[in-house]
């Protein structure tokens, strides 16, 4: 019997990544990722960093589970949070509401859990 990660899917880095951050499909492309920035929906989170050209497990967005995700800046716990350049999520509106945050975050960079919408 074979076993593999239900909702994780492995892709192609379309540019350097790094782990816990928003991607989406690069345009034209169905096996290759790339960060979603600001207002910009995302198929999933990346589950480690990867280089360009390197093959990056991204955990699709699914809901009824936490993900990592990194923070743009402060953001408070409990809060809303919505999509941010370079696949960082914000508390600054820019879009649809992507969740929730169950950790604070003091400062850009910084890892937190959330909940997807």
């Amino acid at each position: 019997m074979s076993q593999f990660n239900i909702g994780s899917k492995a892709f192609t880095a379309g540019e350097s990544l790094e782990a816990f951050r928003r991607v989406k499909l690069s345009a034209g492309s169905g096996t290759q990722v790339e960060y979603a920035d600001a207002g910009e929906d995302f198929i999933g989170i990346t589950a480690a960093a990867a280089a360009l050209g390197e093959h990056i497990s991204v955990d699709l967005k699914t809901r009824g589970r936490t993900f990592k995700l990194v923070v743009a800046g402060a953001i408070t716990a409990g809060g809303s949070f919505y999509g941010a350049n370079d696949g960082k999520v914000s508390a600054t509106e820019s879009g649809s509401i992507q969740g929730k945050v169950l950790e604070a975050a003091a400062s850009d960079g910084e890892i937190i859990e959330g909940l997807l919408a």
